[in-house]
């Protein structure tokens, strides 16, 4: 009897370690309704061309969007959400097919959908006249978007944008190679998560354990995997279009950037003219995560200033 039970005993026990295995290596989907009751506080969720997108909104007055990068969700904002909101509007949204708000149903990932999805977004917000920022991807969605509808972006904030042919990061790079893609889009091990997360800091000892089971979490979104897959391979930064924006802009970049290179903040200051540029020495790919404080504080100056005449490049060390 008693073998039995140490039996019973090691079987619970190597079950529970499969278990927490199969999570902890990604091989296991997370239902959109348990994410949205885990990540819903201080949240509320919209229709958006059939999926429930997540929003996480602050203040009053005008408004100001901020659109996330690859792999990231609206709480890369929440700094500035804290910070900005006694004097702006501040809306920041999981984008499709990211995070909690996943895929668009019966839609394949592109470029193109990305701006639908933007303008279905707007509509859906009551958006007429809007300051508009952007990171990494987010960044290269609000410069397309600025670039369609110049009448309704106020001003322009583009974070470490994407916009510029360059070496994809290795995460990308996976999901674009043949056989790789098929893996990816059912494998997202936690280690290799928190790699990622970590790259994407000027100062990686400053990630938190939390951050990286956010980050996981998300991209376990049931259906997300491979719809990030299909936009991944449609993606093509080529420039194009980007000397025709005329709408004020300011880009922040972080010095420590190993997704984009730094050099392609110089790009976009020469091409977007009237640009301001301010580069912050110690830090990466998602300033506005990483230092809240200091980047919002910019955001606000560049908002709330004129844009009347260019603003010179500004080079800012913490």
């Amino acid at each position: 009897m008693k073998k039995l039970t140490w039996t019973a005993v090691i079987l619970a026990v190597l079950g529970v370690g499969l278990f927490i295995g199969r999570n902890y290596l990604g091989l296991t989907d997370i239902p959109a309704s348990t994410l949205r009751e885990q990540y819903g506080n201080g949240a509320y969720f919209v229709d958006v061309l059939g999926t429930q997108v997540r929003v996480k909104e602050a203040g009053q007055g005008e408004p100001l969007l901020l659109l996330h990068g690859f792999a990231s969700s609206a709480d890369t904002w929440d700094g500035w959400l804290a910070r900005l909101s006694p004097h702006y509007r501040v809306i920041a949204v999981d984008v499709a097919p990211f995070a909690v708000t996943g895929p668009l149903p019966g839609r394949t990932m592109s470029p193109a959908e990305l701006q639908n999805f933007m303008d279905a977004l707007v509509q859906k917000l009551g958006l007429s006249q809007f300051y508009l920022g952007g990171n990494s991807l987010g960044g290269y969605i609000s410069w397309n978007y600025a670039l369609r509808h110049p009448e309704q972006v106020k001003k322009l904030i583009l974070v470490d944008a994407a916009g510029y042919p360059m070496a994809a990061p290795l995460p990308v790079k996976l999901m674009q190679t043949p056989v790789l893609r098929d893996i990816t889009a059912h494998l997202s091990p936690r280690f290799i998560v928190a790699q990622s997360v970590r790259d994407v800091y000027g100062h990686p000892e400053n990630v938190t354990e939390a951050q990286i089971q956010r980050y996981h979490d998300m991209m376990r979104r049931e259906d997300a995997r491979a719809a990030v897959s299909d936009l991944v391979s449609s993606l093509d930064f080529n420039a194009a279009g980007i000397t025709a924006i005329k709408v004020p802009t300011l880009i922040l970049w972080g010095a420590r950037d190993k997704w984009i290179p730094p050099e392609h903040a110089a790009f976009f200051h020469r091409d977007i003219a009237g640009s301001q540029l301010i580069m912050y020495d110690e830090l990466g790919h998602i300033p506005m995560e990483e230092d809240p404080g200091r980047t919002s504080l910019d955001a606000a100056r560049f908002l709330m200033g004129a844009t009347s005449a260019p603003v010179p490049a500004v080079s800012a060390s913490l």
